[in-house]
């Protein structure tokens, strides 16, 4: 994988992205490639069109978290997406979080080559204790089960921000059954049929 400054000014214009963070991203997709044939950390397919599929996919959040040091959590976090992205692009305070313990170790491949600081846990979701700022996920679950992760670590001032593909309408409406949450739809820069969903005010139905 090569790529140049005008790759992401094609795609995210408004990001400032250094000569060493690319570096870093060439050095995910080797150790991806690498690893991918063991562990099958992401569709085969994909590998293709890394830059699009995962590393433009997951920084077009960058939009929608000003402050490199807020206090974010990756759920479901898989091969890294949008969480491991995000902390080479430069977001200082991500917690990875995924349960299987492959992906884990990979993960802290990734970040131990690249030399950056992200914390990696190998558990469960919905055992996370800790309160965060942001709650991110990319392909994880229903938006329906985000929520209600969401709803155990976040506070009243706490934003979802969750990647959906086509069928976003239909997982809107099945959370609204037992989820009151306020939300807005922004469009995908890497697929226009998906949209990135902002949730705030996340509460439980009751009755």
């Amino acid at each position: 994988m090569k790529t140049t400054l005008n790759f992401f000014e094609t795609y995210l214009p408004e990001l400032i992205v250094s000569r060493e963070t690319i570096s870093n991203y060439e050095i995910y997709y080797n150790l991806l490639n690498q690893w991918n044939k063991a562990i099958s950390l992401v569709q085969e397919k994909t590998l293709d069109e890394f830059l699009v599929r995962h590393i433009i996919d997951s920084l077009q959040v960058v939009n929608f978290i000003e402050n490199l040091d807020s206090n974010i959590v990756d759920i479901g976090t898989g091969a890294g997406f949008p969480g491991l992205v995000l902390a080479i692009y430069g977001y200082s305070n991500i917690q990875l979080v995924e349960s299987n313990l492959k992906k884990t170790i990979f993960l802290s491949e990734v970040a131990r080559k690249t030399k950056i600081s992200v914390k990696i846990v190998n558990q469960r979701a919905e055992n996370l204790k800790k309160n965060y700022d942001f709650v991110l996920s990319r392909a994880c679950s229903s938006l329906s089960n985000l929520l209600s992760l969401m709803n155990n670590v976040s506070r009243e001032t706490s934003t979802g921000i969750f990647h959906k593909g086509a069928t976003f309408l239909t997982e809107i409406e099945e959370a609204k059954e037992n989820w009151n949450f306020d939300y807005e739809l922004k469009d995908s820069v890497t697929d226009k049929n998906s949209k990135i969903i902002i949730v705030r005010n996340v509460g439980i139905k009751y009755g």
